[in-house]
């Protein structure tokens, strides 16, 4: 009998959607400078429809959206709703991080929540790398 070895695999694409331009190109431009593939949106709106494009190993989410458009917590509960959407592991960078119910981002499939203003970008690097995304 041969043994299987399952290794864990790290993130490779990430999907972020941020609606501050200049934090946007930062965050994006540094994860590319990291090895990510990276795609981004300005409105949690265009969430769905890019998934139907490709499907990221990771979503960086930030929750508050321009007032009148969908919030980016209204995402991450679609999201769970979604076929495509569902098993996608998210992290939450979002001024608002210190009001999300911890167990609620839990069993909606988050797997951090990192506060705005936004930590170091290495933090959210190591952030991403550490998530398994193994079949």
């Amino acid at each position: 009998m041969q043994e299987v070895i399952v290794a864990a695999m790290t993130p490779r694409s990430v999907l972020l959607v941020e609606d501050n331009d200049a934090l946007r190109g930062l965050v994006a431009d540094t994860l590319r400078n990291a090895g990510f593939s990276v795609r981004s949106l300005a409105l949690a709106a265009q969430t769905f429809d890019e998934l139907r494009v490709s499907t990221p190993d990771v979503i960086v989410l930030d929750l508050g959206m321009p007032h009148g458009s969908l919030q980016g917590t209204e995402v991450l509960a679609q999201l769970r709703d979604d076929e495509v959407g569902r098993d996608i592991p998210v992290i939450i960078v979002s001024g608002l991080g210190d009001l999300v119910n911890a167990d609620v981002a839990r069993r909606l499939g988050v797997k951090a929540i990192l506060a705005k203003p936004l930590i170091s970008l290495d933090d959210l690097i190591t952030t991403i790398r550490r998530i398994d995304v193994s079949p």
